[in-house]
């Protein structure tokens, strides 16, 4: 009789297991992570995230980390979250205006001075029906907005004014493009990785890029002599998860990163910001500040609703909702202080 109550009472522990919530008895889910970029200012909100994750999880996800770039450029992120060579990362729509020419909206110039509203609201247009259908067809799931960093003119030569402009070789890419050539100014679209080279060597002599942190950390601080304190627009990076992954993860898992990548928003300024301070102290010590007067910005100011408007035609030239977006993204900026 003892032993049939034993084996009763190991049947009952068994079937209490079999009937525990399957996210206890999963095995770890591991998820490859891939930075286009070594460790830094880019991927700094995104490596708080994986940690809160794996945190929040106790141990049930790991990200594999994968940094420098080994699986592909800036550019190659999204087909390469597409087609599942790793399961999540950073892109950007700057450069792939073609595959999320919505979502690009958010790297039109001068929107605002507010950078924590323009993430703010950034997160929200991504999950708009008509920008979030561009993720979709990527087979992307949008997660969180990660560096969105403020992008600032660094040059060879002082420039004050849109003459000086005019005269510099500038490269340049997003919103600030739009603006110059709004300004019939030639632009030069040199990739990241090529562009210290181009700058040493003077192929351009005036780059509107990620600063200052960006600035500082590749460099690009004692390449330069002057730098143009003044943003210009905030480097949209999303980050998103191949949809395909996504998917197959437990409710429980999607819940913790929907509510990591909510909080991820604001960190991700913070941390950027917190960064800034030893990038500023460098960058003025390497550089001369110099700036547009206020006549001259109001000239650059003149321009800026026609380069919206020409953005907005062009994408509604494609058949797309352009004038609908830029409407929505403005009030939602507006909503969150922009």
């Amino acid at each position: 009789m003892k032993r049939i109550r034993t084996l009763l009472a190991s049947a009952l522990v068994a079937a209490a297991a079999l009937s525990m919530p399957a996210p206890l008895l999963a095995e770890t889910i591991d998820l490859k992570y891939h930075a286009f970029t070594g460790v830094g200012p880019s991927n700094l909100a995104t490596r708080w995230f994986m940690d809160e994750v794996e945190k929040r999880t106790e141990g049930k996800v790991k990200f594999t980390r994968i940094f420098g770039g080994p699986l592909g450029k800036l550019s190659g992120q999204p087909e390469n979250i597409k087609v599942g060579a790793f399961d999540m990362g950073e892109f950007s729509p700057v450069y792939n205006p073609g595959i999320f020419p919505l979502a690009n909206v958010t790297s039109l110039p001068f929107m605002t001075e507010n950078p924590m509203a323009h993430a703010q609201a950034g997160h929200e247009l991504f999950k708009t029906p008509e920008v979030e259908a561009e993720f979709t067809a990527m087979n992307h799931k949008y997660l969180y907005p990660g560096q969105w960093g403020s992008i600032q003119l660094l040059s060879h030569d002082p420039i004050r004014t849109i003459g000086d402009l005019k005269e510099a070789k500038v490269r340049a890419h997003g919103g600030a493009a739009e603006i110059l050539k709004e300004l019939g100014i030639t632009v030069y679209g040199i990739p990241w990785g090529e562009l210290p080279a181009a700058a040493e060597r003077k192929v351009v002599t005036a780059a509107i890029i990620g600063a200052p942190a960006d600035a500082y950390a590749f460099g690009f601080g004692e390449i330069f002599n002057y730098w143009d304190d003044v943003d210009w627009f905030y480097f949209p990076m999303p980050v998103s998860m191949n949809l395909d992954t996504w998917n197959s993860l437990p409710a429980d898992v999607q819940q913790v990163m929907e509510e990591v990548g909510n909080e991820t928003v604001a960190q991700a300024r913070n941390l950027l910001e917190a960064e800034e301070v030893e990038a500023v102290k460098a960058l003025n010590e390497l550089t001369e500040v110099v700036k547009f007067d206020d006549a001259e910005w109001e000239k650059m100011m003149g321009v800026r609703n026609a380069a919206w408007q020409s953005w907005v035609d062009a994408r509604e030239a494609d058949g797309l909702e352009g004038q609908l977006v830029l409407d929505n993204f403005l009030s939602i900026l507006k909503k969150h202080g922009g």
